[in-house]
């Protein structure tokens, strides 16, 4: 069995000396008019110790309200037979130009082999609303 035990959206992210640190972790989006909106999505993937060490493919989508997907990442190969280290991925993403900015959510899911372990949902908001 393998689970994403980690989804998280932030501002951006660096790496240093092999240790990952994410930046103003994200709970909704505002878009500034000025620049595009960018964002990472940071994924955990972990094996139990029956899963196998066959190859897997893991990608993250970023879909609409009504499930259309309007972005997804490159698509990663994953080991995992849970005796070893968890696999991590980060993907930078941008809002697509002429988004319609206003009361929305997006939904970020983590897929592995075509199925959905994990999503969580983002509200983006237009900058001044109250």
């Amino acid at each position: 069995m393998v689970e994403c035990t980690a989804l998280v959206l932030a501002e951006s992210c660096t790496e240093y000396e092999d240790r990952l640190t994410l930046f103003g972790i994200l709970d909704e989006i505002r878009p500034d008019d000025a620049s595009e909106t960018s964002f990472v999505v940071y994924t955990k993937f972990e094996g139990c110790e029956h899963a196998s060490d066959k190859e897997r493919k893991a990608r993250i989508l970023v879909a609409d309200e009504d499930g259309e997907v309007l972005m997804e990442s490159a698509e990663y190969s994953v080991y995992l037979d849970g005796t070893e280290e968890p696999v991590t991925i980060v993907a930078a993403f941008d809002l697509p130009e002429g988004f319609e900015v206003g009361e929305q959510l997006l939904w970020i899911e983590a897929v592995l082999d075509e199925e959905t372990l994990s999503q969580t949902v983002v509200r983006i908001r237009d900058r001044y609303s109250v």
